[in-house]
C-alpha cells in the first residue's frame, strides 16, 4: 500500500519540525518520518539517570530566530526562555577568575581588575561586532543567489548588493575582517589582556575542530552572537525543560497545523520516477509517495546514501564528497550530588548560571586543538560548562543538580586503528578531571554521566564525523556554497528534493532558519 502526500519531511530535528509547521500551515499533507523513538534529532531532553534529565546535544538556546517563535506561536505551545542572569564565567589558574555581568557596566567593572584599557575599549568592540552581525541578519531569512544559476541569479546577486549598499562602510570592514581574519588576530586588536581575549575567543572554537589562530575562526565568532533572548540582542537563555521542549513546541505548532510525524520509522532511501522525486522507502519496506522531500538529515548522508546514485550527477556527487564534517566535540551530561564551588568566584552563586569556560587564554586553545590533530584529544580541553539546574528545578531532584559539558577538541576520527568506543571513559575522566582542577571536590559530586563521542554523535543523532552543525562553518562552505556550489536555495540537484537541516544556509545551531527558510523556498517553486 502507498500513502500520498504533498510533501514527505525526513527527519525530525527541529528544522524538520519547523518546515514541516510552516508546509502544514500553508495547507500542505506534510508526513515527517524520523528514525528515532523520539523526536528533536540533537534538540531533545532526555532522563539519563533516575530523577535526573538534561540536553542530549544542544544545550543552550540564543540563536532560534524570534520570527520562527512568533509565527509557528511557540509560547501558546508551552515554550518558555529564560534568560541566564550572569553572564560568562572564565576561571583562571592561580585561583582567580574573569566575568561577564549582566549589563556592559557590569562587565566593565569587571574587566577593568584584569585591565583598564580593555574595559574602555568594551562598548566599542560590542557595537563593531553588532555592525557586521546587523550585515548578516538581513541575509538570513533569504535564499542565497546560486552560483553560475544565470539571469535570474544575476539578479538576486544585484538585490544583494543593493541590500548591502546601505550599510556603513564600517560594518563592511567589520564583516570583511571578520570573514578573511583569525580571532586571534582580531581579538588581539581589540583587547590587551589574555584572559579576556579567551573569554570572547571561545565563541570562535564552538562546534569548530580548528585552532583560534586558524584564518576563518573569526566568523565562527561572529556565528554565534547572532541571536537573542526575548528581545535582548547578543544574550543566551535556557530552556525550560531543556532542549527538548523546542522541538516539542515546534512539532505541536505542526501537528495542530495537520502535519502527521512518525517515529521509528528510518528512511532507506528517496522514491524517483522519470528523474524526479517519489517519495520515499522506509527500512521496513513501507512506501509513502509525494513530490517533494525535504530532508533535514546531513547533505552527505542525503545525496551519497539516500538518493540512487544514478539519479546525481558525479559533479554534485564531488562536490559534497569533499566537504568538510567534524566539529571536533566531545559532549557530556553529569548528574551532580550538589554545586561545584570554583577556588575563586564573584560574591553569590548566579555565576553558577553562567557559561562556565574552562580555557583561559586563546594559546590553551591552540594547544587543545594541536593536541587533538596529534594524539587524538587533548591534554587540557577546552571545556564549558553549564548547569541549567539552577534556573530549571524540573531537571533534577531537589539540592541536586545536572550539568552540561560542552568539550573542545577530539578528533572526528582516531588514527592509528583506534576506536573512541575504547577511549570513551578514559576522555570522559580527563573533562571531570579538568573541570576538578579549578573546583576541587567536583568529581565526587558526579554520580552518573552520559558520554557522547563523535561516534555517538554520528550513531545516535545522525551526525555525520560528529559534526554538530551537519558541515563545517568554513567560507567553502557559507552562504552561496552551503552546502556546496550550485546548491545553496534548498533545492538539490534531483528535482523535487530539498534541504532543511543545518547543511542548508545559514548553518548550524539551534535557529529554524533552514527549516523556515526551506519551506518558503518550496512553496515560492510550487
Amino acid at each position: 500500500m502507498v500513502t500520498e502526500f504533498d510533501v514527505i519531511v525526513i527527519g525530525a530535528g527541529h528544522n524538520g519540525l519547523t518546515a514541516a509547521a510552516y508546509l502544514s500551515k500553508a495547507g500542505k499533507r506534510v508526513l515527517v518520518l524520523e528514525r528515532r523513538s523520539v523526536i528533536g534529532g540533537a534538540a531533545v531532553t532526555e532522563s539519563f539517570h533516575p530523577g535526573f534529565r538534561n540536553s542530549l546535544a544542544s544545550y543552550t538556546v540564543s540563536l532560534l530566530h524570534p520570527k520562527v517563535i512568533e509565527d509557528l506561536a511557540l509560547k501558546s505551545h508551552g515554550l518558555e526562555i529564560l534568560e541566564r542572569p550572569f553572564g560568562n564565567f572564565l576561571p583562571l589558574p592561580g585561583g582567580d577568575y574573569l566575568a561577564t555581568g549582566a549589563t556592559i557596566e557590569a562587565t566593565k567593572v569587571r574587566f577593568a581588575r584584569h585591565s583598564e584599557r580593555d574595559a574602555a575599549r568594551l562598548e566599542a568592540y560590542y557595537a563593531w561586532l553588532e555592525d557586521a552581525a546587523n550585515v548578516l541578519r538581513g541575509e538570513l531569512l533569504r535564499r542565497p543567489p546560486e552560483v553560475g544559476g544565470g539571469l535570474s541569479q544575476w539578479w538576486q546577486t544585484g538585490l544583494l548588493a543593493n541590500r548591502l549598499r546601505k550599510h556603513s562602510n564600517t560594518a563592511h570592514e567589520a564583516l570583511f575582517e571578520l570573514f578573511t581574519k583569525s580571532a586571534a588576530e582580531i581579538l588581539s586588536h581589540w583587547f590587551e589582556n589574555p584572559h579576556i581575549r579567551a573569554l570572547f575567543g571561545f565563541d570562535a572554537i564552538v562546534g569548530n575542530f580548528a585552532s583560534p589562530f586558524d584564518a576563518g575562526s573569526g566568523y565562527v565568532l561572529l556565528h554565534h552572537v547572532f541571536g537573542e533572548v526575548n528581545g535582548k540582542s547578543g544574550a543566551w537563555g535556557h530552556a525550560v525543560g531543556g532542549m527538548g521542549a523546542i522541538s516539542e513546541s515546534i512539532a505541536a505548532a505542526a501537528r495542530q497545523a495537520g502535519a502527521q510525524i512518525r517515529c521509528d520509522s528510518p528512511v532507506a532511501r528517496v522514491r524517483t520516477l522519470e528523474g524526479r522525486v517519489d517519495g520515499v522507502e522506509t527500512d521496513d519496506g513501507q512506501c509513502f509517495r509525494a513530490p517533494i522531500v525535504a530532508a533535514n538529515c546531513t547533505p552527505k548522508h542525503l545525496l551519497l546514501d539516500l538518493v540512487p546514485g544514478s539519479e546525481i550527477e558525479p559533479v554534485h556527487k564531488d562536490r559534497i564528497r569533499k566537504t568538510r564534517y567534524g566539529s571536533g566535540t566531545f559532549r557530556m551530561n553529569v548528574a551532580l550530588s550538589g554545586l561545584p564551588e570554583f577556588l575563586a568566584h564573584p560574591e553569590g552563586n548566579d555565576y553558577l548560571s553562567s557559561g562556565i569556560i574552562i580555557a583561559p587564554t586563546l594559546d590553551y586553545m591552540d594547544r587543545a586543538y594541536r593536541d587533538a590533530r596529534a594524539d587524538g584529544w587533548s591534554r587540557e580541553p577546552v571545556v564549558e560548562m553549564l548547569i541549567p539546574s539552577t534556573l530549571d528545578d524540573t531537571l533534577a531532584p531537589p539540592g541536586q543538580h545536572v550539568a552540561s559539558l560542552f568539550c573542545q577538541h577530539v578528533a572526528p576520527q582516531l588514527s592509528d586503528g583506534r576506536s573512541w568506543a575504547d577511549h570513551r571513559d578514559t576522555v570522559a575522566d580527563l573533562m571531570i578531571n579538568t573541570v576538578e582542577r579549578y573546583a576541587p571536590g567536583f568529581a565526587d559530586n558526579v554520580i552518573a554521566r552520559r558520554i557522547l563521542t563523535p561516534d555517538d554523535l554520528e550513531t545516535e543523532l545522525g551526525l555525520t564525523g560528529g559534526d554538530i552543525f551537519h558541515g563545517a562553518l568554513s567560507l567553502s562552505q557559507l552562504y552561496s556554497a552551503r552546502p556546496a556550489i550550485g546548491m545553496a536555495r534548498y533545492s538539490m540537484p534531483l528535482p523535487g528534493l530539498y534541504l532543511c537541516g543545518a547543511g542548508a544556509h545559514p548553518g548550524g545551531g539551534v535557529t529554524g532558519i533552514p527549516g523556515h527558510n526551506a519551506a518558503h523556498a518550496i512553496l515560492a517553486d510550487t
